[in-house]
């Protein structure tokens, strides 16, 4: 079992293997209960790949990780709940999801210098990004308006620590991370669409999904690409 997880492409068949199977519960309301299950076998997945491969020396960095991947996975549980009508259940989901979204922007974060003048292109897209999203849905929002806002603010600021790590770590790394950060950001994009514009966006029931999943597997392998010292777990990760 643990060879399963110790390398990238037996891994990677087995998690998007799960993600599939969970689209299949998602689409089909009688089978709804079911995903519970492959929601937790999907989301612990990744975390049991992050610990067996994990060569991290720095236990706080560590523990960032996987407090992340573990928010993400209960929250995954209360969206499933949430789907009934909860509000209670989507908020505390939502709570969930900045926590994990903040702990991955310190655990990116880095303590070197960086000009401003770096930021401007990126601040230019965040404005115009959060202005986009706010305009389409402003009249749908009520008492979401603050909430939102505060979580764009969160998906802005893990872009921005995603992005100030290039040239501070090795290219490879870098670019895992911020496809994978992308990724999360379309599939957040579509949510908040499907949610206060229009249910059927862009075959969101697959859609956001299939970003959520493979932002999560880029991030995770992106990470150990940038703490593996090891030379076999480079072998095994290649």
């Amino acid at each position: 079992m643990t060879l399963l997880f110790k390398n990238i492409l037996k891994f990677s068949i087995l998690y998007f293997s799960l993600y599939v199977l969970d689209s299949f519960f998602k689409n089909y309301l009688e089978l709804l209960p079911y995903r519970y299950i492959s929601k937790t076998l999907l989301s612990f997945s990744l975390l049991i790949f992050y610990l067996l491969n994990t060569t991290q020396e720095d236990s706080g960095k560590r523990k960032l990780i996987v407090i992340a991947l573990c928010c993400f996975a209960v929250g995954d549980l209360f969206f499933i709940a949430g789907d009934g009508g909860n509000m209670w259940h989507f908020m505390f989901a939502t709570f969930l999801f900045i926590i994990a979204k903040v702990c991955y922007s310190v655990r990116f974060s880095n303590n070197k210098d960086f000009k401003i003048s770096k930021l401007i292109p990126f601040l230019l897209f965040c404005f115009c990004y959060m202005s986009i999203i706010m305009a389409i849905v402003y009249n749908q929002l009520g008492v979401f308006f603050i909430p939102l806002l505060v979580y764009l603010f969160v998906v802005m600021l893990l872009m921005q620590f995603a992005y100030l790590r290039k040239n501070e770590v090795n290219s490879e790394s870098f670019w895992f991370v911020i496809f994978g950060v992308i990724a999360s950001m379309i599939a957040d994009s579509l949510d908040v669409l499907k949610m206060f514009y229009d249910p059927e966006i862009a075959y969101n029931k697959i859609t956001i999904m299939f970003f959520y999943c493979l932002s999560q597997y880029l991030i995770i392998v992106g990470v150990l690409k940038e703490t593996k010292t090891s030379t076999n777990l480079e072998n095994a990760l290649i």
